[in-house]
């Protein structure tokens, strides 16, 4: 038997937090989508940021608020410029809430790791 004490685990984990309603509905792509919104100020810079088509990006936050039952996304109709978006009181909320249940659930998933994937000797 060899020693394995100073060995370590050659894999980790990660974790993927998703939300689930009649199907999932948000995880890291979603996320991401409404970061971009908040970054860029408009649902079109935020789909080009992401390489997704407009569409696809209004179908994303469209199912969000069907499942979450508010806005997340307010958009502002423009003039020759063009309009805006940026995300609701409730939709900056939701994001920061997400973001600190997505730190717990990755603290945990990592804090009790070892306990599951370490030889009992190695607990030593």
């Amino acid at each position: 038997m060899t020693d394995k004490t100073n060995e370590k685990i050659p894999f980790g984990e990660k974790i993927q937090v998703k939300l689930i309603g009649g199907e999932v509905f948000f995880g890291p792509g979603p996320k991401r989508l409404l970061f971009a919104i908040q970054e860029k100020g408009s649902v079109t810079g935020a789909c080009q940021e992401m390489g997704i088509s407009y569409s696809k990006g209004r179908g994303i936050i469209r199912r969000m608020e069907q499942e979450m039952g508010f806005e997340l996304v307010e958009r502002r109709q423009g003039g020759a410029g063009g309009g805006s978006a940026g995300l609701t009181p409730k939709g900056e909320r939701f994001l920061e809430v997400f973001a600190k249940y997505e730190n717990a659930v990755q603290d945990y998933a990592q804090s009790i790791f070892h306990d599951y994937f370490e030889e009992p000797e190695e607990r030593q």
